[in-house]
């Protein structure tokens, strides 16, 4: 399943059915997590490698719920068990077609599948 939608006011919510456990694909979106003097970051797995920009991690429940600050949006990753699946909701407030290729790319890495979009 390949969802994305968007509001009135710009904020895209994309879904994907993940063929992978949820602590898999958690595992996959903490892999370049870093710590420093400033607080947690994150670096974005893109469909050309990883990202150079670091998003600031603002909120997190462990193996549910991650959310980012980046370039003055707020990224956001909720993780929900579907039986032997994930379903993977991301909601940003720009540039859909660039977080597209970043849910494929995460999706290509927690299940060992090339990203197609």
């Amino acid at each position: 399943m390949k969802t994305a939608t968007s509001s009135g006011r710009g904020k895209i919510r994309i879904e994907r059915l993940i063929a992978c456990a949820p602590c898999e694909l958690w595992c996959a979106l903490i892999r370049e997590t870093e710590l420093g003097q400033e607080g947690a970051f994150l670096r974005l797995a893109l469909a050309a490698g990883v990202s150079s920009d670091a998003a600031r991690i603002t909120a997190y429940q462990s193996g549910r719920m991650l959310e980012c600050s980046c370039g003055g949006g707020v990224l956001r990753w909720e993780l929900y068990p579907r039986k032997a699946k994930t379903l993977l909701v991301f909601t940003h407030a720009e540039c859909a077609r660039q977080w597209l290729a970043c849910v494929d790319g995460l999706a290509a890495l927690a299940t060992g599948v090339a990203a197609g979009i």
